[in-house]
């Protein structure tokens, strides 16, 4: 029971617990689950006072990655490297919230985090000031701290995140002779609910308590190379590490950048980009998602070597369960567009194969049916316009559209609903009068369907153009 008198339960369990499972009930990629109650009031029960349930959030294991030249088994066996005065780690925080009922959506969530044992943060991602490709705004507070905070807003007065797939992640020094890296976690939440007379109803939320976690040094995941300079990789959130075959070739060298006080608008190019979404991400535990994020840079690398494009001269900005793409300027997408398909849709058939060969010796295997256990689907979005290169990001209303029509529900729906592929796209309507309605090789407009994308909480009406990808689907066309 809290101070005020409001009934709660400590993580060692017992009746009435607001924690769902813990680290013996749950899968290992999970920490906890638990609930989300209400800061702003309480519902009498009996002569006790228990707090009003506003949600639930599953917190998962903190992953940690050794950066180069840190010999943590060294130091965790107590040997030469030891002496070492420091070691640094990437720690990776996922979390997901639950969905909330129709009307009601998350306005807001933070998620704190307090290091232990003189540890504390060198970098924050996603970092302070950031603005997400959705228009989600960060702050993130902590640097040089063992007190750390990222703090998520929908824009507008009436946005709402979305629950599920959120990252946070810090570069932190710990002394060089520690052996585990711990802390604890919580979450705060603010949602909105709609009433009548145009107002909304906000209540906030917060984890009932703080959940311990522990990592052993000696067993984080090795990081073959350092983090992205900043430049080389705006905005993104994934270790380099990940692009596999990834060198210092593909980092920007091209002067000095503007500083964060620069009042400079940097330069707005007409751009062709490519986003894309796998489906059901939050789903997959730790290991599956990191092993969905190479699948997904791997094939979007192999589909830009197949379209003619330098990988390394693409502006690029990991999104966790997506990535956002923007191609080089002065390229013919009259050719690229349609290889640029083509070879997503056949880079997911490549990574899917043998997840859907060992289906279909199963009896009943679904010959038809690309949702097989381990397989990897994805939504993806064309648009073209102008972009500016900001200090966290891609910046541009260009952008925004972009991810509108790829998190729309028809989108969404369209691949939910075709169960043959592994792959849908949409043209924004302007991209696909240009290159499909003229009928350039390659881009015919059969299979394709306009649908109307309508997103009221952001106020965006737009219209797109769906279709189901296939390998070679795009070829002789």
């Amino acid at each position: 029971m809290g101070e005020d008198g409001t009934e709660y339960e400590e993580p060692n369990g017992g009746a009435g617990s607001v924690n769902r499972a813990y680290d013996d009930q749950t899968h290992d990629d999970v920490l906890a689950t638990t609930d989300l109650l209400a800061v702003d009031g309480v519902v009498s029960k009996g002569r006790q006072h228990v707090r009003d349930r506003i949600g639930g959030a599953s917190l998962g294991r903190p992953l940690g990655y050794a950066l180069p030249g840190a010999d943590l088994q060294g130091a965790a066996d107590g040997g030469v490297a030891a002496a070492a005065t420091h070691r640094d780690i990437l720690l990776c925080f996922p979390f997901d919230l639950e969905e909330l009922p129709e009307g009601r959506g998350y306005q807001q969530v933070s998620l704190a985090v307090r290091l232990d044992d003189g540890t504390h943060a060198l970098t924050l991602h996603p970092a302070p000031g950031t603005t997400a490709a959705d228009g989600t705004e960060v702050a993130a507070f902590g640097l040089g701290r063992d007190r750390l905070r990222w703090t998520f807003r929908a824009p507008g007065r009436s946005g709402a995140l979305r629950p599920d797939g959120r990252w946070a992640q810090a570069v932190v020094r710990l002394p060089g002779t520690a052996a585990e890296v711990s802390g604890r976690l919580s979450l705060t939440t603010v949602t909105v609910q709609p009433v009548l007379g145009g107002t909304f109803l906000r209540r906030e939320a917060e984890t009932p308590y703080d959940t311990p976690f522990r990592l052993q040094v000696a067993e984080v995941w090795p990081a073959a190379t350092p983090l992205a300079h900043p430049g080389a990789l705006p905005g993104a959130w994934a270790l380099c590490a990940y692009e596999e075959g990834a060198s210092e070739e593909g980092a920007s060298t091209d002067g000095e950048e503007a500083g964060p006080d620069s009042r400079e608008l940097p330069p707005g190019l007409r751009r062709l980009c490519l986003a894309v979404d796998i489906e059901k991400y939050s789903a997959r535990d730790n290991a599956d998602m990191v092993r969905l994020q190479r699948v997904l840079l791997r094939t979007l690398r192999s589909a830009c070597e197949q379209a003619g494009i330098e990988w390394r001269h693409c502006g690029r900005q990991a999104q966790g369960d997506g990535y956002l793409l923007v191609l080089e300027p002065g390229i013919d997408e009259t050719r690229v567009v349609p290889r640029l398909l083509d070879g997503l849709a056949a880079g997911l058939a490549v990574a899917n194969a043998p997840a859907t060969a060992s289906d279909r010796t199963k009896p009943g295997g679904r010959a038809a049916d690309s949702r097989v256990p381990g397989s990897i689907r994805m939504r993806a979005s064309l648009h073209q316009g102008i972009v500016h290169e900001a200090d966290s990001g891609y910046a541009g209303s260009a952008v925004v559209a972009l991810f509108r029509v790829l998190d729309s529900g028809p989108v969404r729906r369209a691949l939910a609903e075709t169960l043959s592929t592994h792959l849908v796209v949409a043209f924004s309507d302007a991209l696909y009068q240009d290159l499909v309605a003229t009928g350039y090789e390659g881009l015919s407009a059969t299979g394709f369907r306009r649908v109307e994308i309508h997103v009221e909480a952001k106020s965006f009406t737009g219209v797109a153009w769906i279709r189901a990808m296939h390998p070679g689907v795009t070829r002789g066309c």
